[in-house]
């Protein structure tokens, strides 16, 4: 799983997203992709198909206990907390319509939500508010709406992307991975419907192609990914005040960090790897240092 552009969000997590129309060919297995971590940092839920279909698990920040919750033919998606740690939501894609459940941290109990008509992404901090996006992997149609598809919000055209959608803290504002002038990808920030279009990251090309962003407890800083053909990948963290950007355990090894998710104290991030040769979730700290895998 190496040099590969919009790895993450179109090939990577293309078979952990539940499949597309004209999606790339399937990848080989990830043993442990997409981390979200605990509302109080101690347990991160991911993603891994080492058994096949993708379903999610759960294991310790510390490496330990690790769980497995589903275990459906199914490909689940889009793992993430709810705001008091209490459940797991992820999703599930089929027939163009994604449902969206709920689960205990141990797997039991596992209630759905809602079903919304498109690709679920992020429910929004509350709870309420689901992104769903419709169309093909190279032009989507960002929307919102209630988790079971009521009061629908369309907040992009349609002509372009909107890679790893996120909510942001507080709810009033989602970042995204688009393309921008000359079709390289970056990521940008609009207000919650959809107003107020920018975009934050201004990379280089030999640094590759920005996207999947994910907020800081905060929400004054970007984590994001930054990849692309025969491009090894890194974490960068984008100040989204100054514009800033700093990329974290600079290397020029072929390998692949991606995907972050910060911790609750914004002092680390958790992010997917294939620095062992298999994609496995790693853990550092936010100044790129003291980097470990948690999955093996």
């Amino acid at each position: 799983m190496r040099s590969r552009p919009l790895l993450a969000s179109a090939v990577a997590l293309g078979a952990l997203l539940g499949g597309a129309r004209g999606q790339p060919p399937p990848q080989p297995v990830t043993h442990g992709g997409a981390p979200a971590v605990s509302p109080d940092g101690s347990r991160i839920a991911f993603l891994s198909d080492r058994d096949g279909a993708t379903d999610v698990w759960v294991i310790s920040a510390d490496g330990r206990g690790e769980t497995r919750l589903t275990r459906t033919p199914e490909a689940e998606s889009q793992p993430a907390w709810s705001a008091d740690g209490r459940r797991v939501w992820f999703t599930v894609f089929a027939s163009e319509a994604s449902r969206i459940y709920a689960i205990q941290p141990d797997g039991r109990d596992q209630q759905l939500l809602g079903t919304v008509p498109g690709r679920a992404l992020r429910l929004s901090p509350d709870g309420r508010r689901v992104l769903y996006w419709t169309g093909t992997w190279t032009s989507q149609k960002l929307f919102s709406s209630d988790l079971d598809g009521g009061n629908a919000r369309q907040l992009t055209d349609g002509s372009g992307v909107v890679w790893g959608a996120r909510w942001s803290p507080d709810g009033n504002w989602i970042a995204f991975g688009d393309r921008a002038s000359g079709g390289v990808l970056h990521v940008f920030v609009m207000n919650a419907d959809g107003s107020d279009r920018r975009q934050v990251t201004h990379l280089a090309a030999a640094d590759g192609q920005a996207q999947m962003p994910a907020w800081s407890p905060d929400g004054s800083r970007l984590a994001v990914q930054a990849s692309g053909k025969s491009l090894p990948g890194h974490i960068w963290i984008v100040d989204l005040a100054t514009g800033d950007a700093r990329k974290l355990a600079p290397h020029d090894a072929p390998y692949q960090d991606e995907v972050p998710a910060w911790f609750p104290d914004g002092e680390k991030v958790a992010f997917q790897s294939d620095r062992t040769g298999r994609m496995e979730i790693w853990v550092m700290n936010a100044d790129g240092s003291g980097a470990r895998p948690l999955t093996k």
